[in-house]
């Protein structure tokens, strides 16, 4: 598998690419985040795609792109207070992540570091301050 998962007590998930985003690995993301019974009680998701070395997604393919996004949507109704932050500095990345900024239901935010997007959530969101710390040692 190309990324690992990890859900963050209280009420976060954190998932890191190592390999190529790819169309099918978006859409097994948001099926184990969304179906996941603790998804209604996520108040933030992080998308670490520091160490992948590119995604396959093309801009003339919609459907591919669409398939996470249809299930990332219709679960956005459920739970409408969750935040998602990716990490990324490839130009490619980051141009891939504007286009997907445009289209996710839900707040979305990009930094260059885990640091920088932990510090963000801990003030964006009270009850994840101490996660900030604890986590960044664990990563």
């Amino acid at each position: 598998m190309s990324y690992q998962v990890r859900w963050e007590p209280p009420n976060g998930f954190y998932v890191r690419f190592t390999g190529w985003v790819t169309p099918e690995s978006a859409s097994r993301i948001a099926h184990e985040l969304t179906s996941d019974p603790r998804y209604d009680d996520l108040r933030y998701a992080i998308i670490d795609l520091s160490a992948a070395p590119g995604h396959t997604f093309r801009r003339d393919d919609r459907g591919a792109v669409g398939e996470a996004m249809v299930e990332l949507i219709g679960a956005g109704f459920s739970n409408q207070q969750a935040m998602e932050v990716a990490i990324a500095t490839d130009p490619r990345m980051l141009n891939f992540l504007a286009t997907y900024s445009k289209v996710t239901p839900r707040p979305f935010h990009v930094f260059a570091t885990l640091a920088e997007a932990r510090e963000w959530l801990s003030q964006t969101t009270l009850s994840l301050r101490h996660l900030s710390a604890r986590y960044d040692e664990q990563s």
